[in-house]
């Protein structure tokens, strides 16, 4: 692989996608209907041994973990979310799909104003119109 082909990498957008850790399968199932519903456009599912890569790899505008997995080591989910400019969101069992719903679309608009280009600064400033003071001499 290139240089260049390292930039093109970069460069492509990944799509709208949450990552999906360790979750029983209802759960699983009850996640990605809430997903469509938020216009996720990727659904990955991962185990803890391959989170980290899968997550750097796709780049997830959220995490969503079982309330016991995040318990585990939740330091370092938060720093991996940070990394990657993602959300975590935790799902404690019995957990209603009004819930998971609210709790993912607010993730999903945290994790995209995370990734809102900073505005371009400039070494020129705007100066307000107003009185002027008048030049010493």
């Amino acid at each position: 692989m290139t240089h260049d082909d390292d930039e093109a990498t970069k460069a492509v957008n990944t799509p709208r996608s949450v990552l999906l850790v360790g979750s029983a399968e209802a759960l699983a199932a009850r996640c990605r209907g809430m997903c469509l519903r938020a216009r996720v456009m990727l659904i990955v599912e991962s185990d803890l041994a391959t989170l980290t890569n899968t997550a750097v790899e796709r780049k997830p505008l959220a995490l969503l973990f079982p309330d016991d997995i995040y318990a585990f080591d939740s330091a370092e989910f938060d720093a991996l979310a940070r990394d990657i400019q993602a959300a975590v969101v935790t799902l404690e069992p019995g957990v209603t799909d009004e819930v998971i719903e609210a709790r993912l679309s607010e993730a999903l608009l945290r994790a995209e104003l995370l990734r809102q280009p900073e505005p371009s600064s400039s070494r020129y400033v705007l100066v307000p119109d107003g009185p002027r003071r008048s030049k010493r001499r």
